[in-house]
């Protein structure tokens, strides 16, 4: 019977309704047990069902793509998938769903060995002995001989071993963890040898091996038993130990290591790579390819070294060497920059992956996110650099003109992506000569320059070129031939060659819409007229530098299409590039608050950015998912699952209004307000004290805030922001958990640098206080009503009959004095302070579960704390857009240290 969706949802409401009625202390056990089944049902079942209802309603339901791209996307996703099951990534970048799949294998294990062993038992004739539950007493196992060990070594992935020590004087020199009541890794109850000690019994016969596993000990089984039942089978054996023991098999095709030397000539190593960290040319593989062999070079020379070979180190002449193992493209790139003129490459001969990765890079190319989108860009042959090269091929200096990417609107592969490393940075190494110069055509080539016709097939990742220009007539030209593609293969398309028509169609006065719209819709085989002006070309190239550098300089304009294809935005999500499956090119990271320079957002999908991390200052450039692209799969998200409950600390998927849903005006109002810290008394009404006690509601005064919600919460992606010059200090504002405490701290710890404003009252003076020191005293309670009316107070309550507010003046004072406001205040006032343009650093102390809020409040109930975490997910949910940045930890001392850096 097929399970429905609201079926699952349901099933959750029931086990968490079952979970929060579990409160005695003799319940612990259970109600531990139900959080981790459902916290692995809603990271391993929920993310299918996010994936399949994402997939469902962006390929399937999506009627501008056809048949064929649904069913290559449809492909791509099994392939992805598929894949994901078969490939152990390494440890910083595994997931959730990878950790089950792996758990659920190695069980899978364990229950293939239990049977097997039986099946030795009954081989040999004795009867099946399991273990008493109730009982310390271990069972025996049969001695495995010689044939039974080679049955049982056949098709199993563990070969089996058999040791014996003497325990001596020094012990058997061994440490052990795991076992039933504590597994060392994931699942597996196994016993593991985890340290073989020096000097010991078993370091000095040499066979016993970290991570063995025990299967018996002196034929005492010690499979599926505690930690201590393995330790008292240990102790009771005697001086004489014999270790059954199994480990995993090596693999049956060692990987083959090969020294190749190579003599730099005039052409360079002529070869191109690909991969590193975070920029993965295989899939769970940081490992540095080869991607291309260069007619010429050295290494087509020599002949050894082919594409898919995987670079392991570099020897230099001075005996040194070089890793390239697990580090990043650009190291890998500057190791091969840095050889003179001979080097010795260790390389591991890996066809079995090429054609891996050829299959699985072949369909990355064929995504419609990929190749709709963004034409990916590769260096040419004079550059050394990754990533940051881009289109154009010019060298890594760090400038705007060193990427080009040619980005269209059009939802087919016309200018489609190379080959194999597509989806990843791609460098050359065919020379190390830089330059400082615009990108240049190749003009070194005997090619004629009359017009050319030249006929491409477009193969299974399109055409495989890209294409710039396009404005103000002047003229369609080919920035890069991509490496592998069809373009490539024919071998008579060039960069700076301009194109002039298309199947027929002329190209003369394109704009690059129609040119990219007129290469979408020219079939599978495509006649192109073209001539190649490298002269025109190169000038056009340096048309763009030289208007890019006006632009710095503050004169001059870009190109007419260009005014709003550049921008600064604030990112108001964290983006973690590795987890985005449908990247064309290496990705941008980056987290909530950080300022990007987008450098062309004219793709509806994908931007080209920079991260601003200081005065003018910028790093390398990489792809980010434009606002569309994000917010819509953001909906498409929230339409498919909503998690229930809050028992998963980590869930960042809030419950959202649902239409129709009002907020009452009352209860609006009264989230438009809170006190200053000045007011001991009281306390934001959102917010509430730290312990978690309740306040007395009291009466709120006039706001001109807009009381009409929003049915529906809006998705927030990108602020656009501009650099402002500013001569006063920004008042501080920290919200959320411990926000008094570190409010305190900063004023106590640097009183020269912070400070709190004075607030205003219509309540009388008494006789102890000071008019400006104490209070602003106002006597006329219209004027303070009309002053709230003119958004002269960013906050204002009323408390037995007076009025108590702080205001925009009142903040102004402290920082023009060259002092931090510290404003205890909520989540409103931040907008306020804007509009006055004060703006505010604002920091949001984001707790990372209820047991942390706990552990840092120790006087705080359990309901306590969930009240106060549950608050805070709403705050940041509010208010998340206008935060500076969010601040996590696991103690006060970190958090306040983090806070104290970012201001």
């Amino acid at each position: 019977m097929p399970v429905k969706k609201q079926e699952a949802h349901r099933a959750l409401e029931l086990l968490e309704d079952y979970h929060s009625r579990l409160s005695t202390p003799q319940d612990h056990a259970l109600r531990s047990a139900i959080e981790r089944v459902i916290r692995i049902f809603k990271s391993r079942l929920f993310q299918a069902l996010l994936d399949i209802q994402e997939f469902y309603e962006l390929t399937l339901l999506d009627e501008t793509k056809t048949v064929q791209q649904k069913t290559i996307e449809t492909l791509l996703i099994a392939s992805k998938w598929e894949h994901d099951n078969a490939v152990k990534t390494n440890e910083t970048n595994r997931i959730k769903q990878q950790e089950y799949q792996q758990q659920q294998e190695e069980l899978h294990r364990q229950q293939q060995h239990l049977l097997q062993m039986q099946i030795l038992q009954e081989d040999s004739k004795l009867p099946i002995i399991d273990l008493p539950e109730a009982k310390l007493t271990l069972p025996k196992c049969p001695v495995s001989n010689s044939d039974d060990t080679k049955h049982l070594n056949g098709s199993s992935p563990w070969e089996y071993d058999e040791i014996s020590l003497a325990r001596g004087s020094t012990g058997l020199g061994f440490s052990i963890a795991g076992g039933t009541d504590n597994p060392h890794i994931n699942l597996d109850a196994s016993i593991y040898i985890t340290k073989v000690i020096p000097g010991g019994a078993a370091h000095a016969d040499g066979r016993l091996q970290v991570n063995d596993c025990i299967v018996a000990v002196n034929e005492v089984r010690v499979v599926n038993v505690t930690h201590g039942e393995a330790v008292d089978a240990l102790k009771q054996a005697g001086e004489q130990v014999t270790l059954h023991i199994r480990r995993k098999k090596p693999p049956v095709h060692a990987p083959k290591l090969e020294e190749i030397d190579l003599l730099k000539g005039n052409k360079g190593l002529g070869f191109s790579i690909a991969g590193g960290i975070g920029n993965q040319h295989i899939p769970g593989d940081n490992g540095i390819y080869v991607t291309k062999i260069m007619e010429g070079g050295a290494a087509h020379i020599d002949g050894r070294l082919a594409v898919g070979d995987k670079l392991i180190a570099v020897l230099t002449p001075t005996g040194g060497e070089r890793n390239l193992e697990n580090v990043v493209h650009e190291e890998a790139v500057a190791t091969l920059k840095a050889i003179t003129n001979r080097a010795t490459l260790i390389v591991q001969k890996t066809n079995i992956l090429q054609a891996l990765a050829n299959s699985i890079s072949n369909l990355n190319s064929l995504s419609t996110n990929a190749m709709n989108n963004v034409g990916v860009t590769m260096v040419d042959n004079g550059s050394t650099d990754g990533i940051g090269d881009g289109g154009n091929g010019a060298p890594g200096d760090g400038t705007e003109g060193d990427v080009e990417f040619s980005m269209t609107r059009s939802h087919s592969p016309a200018l489609g992506l190379e080959t194999s490393p597509s989806r990843y940075a791609s460098s050359n190494v065919l020379e190390t000569g830089m330059s400082t110069d615009p990108p240049h055509a190749v003009s070194s080539e005997d090619i004629t320059r009359l017009p050319r016709t030249i006929v491409i097939r477009k193969g299974a990742s399109g055409l495989g070129f890209n294409i710039v220009g396009g404005e103000d007539g002047q003229g369609i030209y080919v920035s890069y031939v991509l490496a592998g593609g069809a373009a490539d293969l024919g071998g008579e398309l060039k960069r700076g060659d301009q194109l002039l028509s298309v199947n027929g169609t002329s190209l003369t006065n394109a704009s690059h819409e129609d040119a990219a719209q007129a290469l979408k819709n020219a079939g599978g085989t495509v006649t192109l007229e073209v001539q190649y002006r490298p002269e025109d070309y190169n000038r056009f190239e340096q048309r763009i530098q030289e208007l890019k550098q006006a632009v710095a300089a503050g004169t001059g304009t870009l190109l007419r299409t260009s005014q709003k294809r550049t921008l600064h935005v604030r990112a108001l999500f964290d983006y973690d590039p590795n987890k985005d499956d449908g990247l064309p090119t290496r990705g941008l990271q980056f987290r909530h608050g950080d300022i990007l320079h987008v450098t062309n957002a004219s793709d509806d999908e994908w931007w080209q950015a920079r991260r601003v991390i200081g005065e003018d200052e910028e790093e390398s450039i990489g792809i980010i998912p434009s606002k569309r692209r994000w917010e819509r799969k953001q909906r498409a998200r929230d339409r498919s699952v909503k998690f229930q409950g809050h028992s998963c600390a980590n869930n960042n998927n809030l419950e959202k209004v649902s239409a129709g849903q009002e907020i009452a005006t009352l209860d609006r109002k009264k989230k438009n307000f809170s006190f200053s810290r000045r007011f001991p008394f009281m306390k934001s009404k959102d917010e509430k004290n730290e312990d978690g006690s309740d306040q007395e509601p009291f009466m709120l005064c006039y706001t001109q805030e807009d009381t009409n919600a929003e049915a529906e919460e809006n998705i927030i992606s990108y602020e656009s922001v501009h650099r402002l010059q500013i001569s006063y200090t920004r008042p501080v504002i920290i919200l959320g958990p411990l926000k008094d405490r570190i409010n305190d701290d900063l004023i106590s710890e640097y009183p020269n640098k912070f400070g709190s404003c004075v607030p205003h009252t219509t309540r009388p003076k008494r006789d102890y206080e000071v008019d400006g020191r104490d209070y602003h005293f106002i006597s006329s309670r219209e004027q303070m009503e009309r002053d709230i009316q003119n958004h002269l107070f960013i906050e204002a309550g009323q408390y037995n009959d007076n009025l108590y507010g702080t205001s925009v003046a009142s903040v102004r004072e402290v920082a023009e004095k060259g002092k931090h406001c510290i404003l205890d205040v909520s989540g409103n006032a931040i907008k306020r302070l804007q509009v006055a343009q004060l703006y505010p650093i604002a920091i949001f102390i984001k707790p990372m579960s209820i047991e942390s809020i706990m552990e840092m409040n120790r006087r705080m109930t359990e309901e306590q704390a969930k009240k106060t975490y549950e608050r805070t997910l709403k705050m940041e949910q509010e208010f998340g857009e206008y935060f500076t940045s969010i601040v996590q930890g696991e103690t006060i001392e970190e958090i306040y240290g983090k806070v104290k850096n970012i201001i």
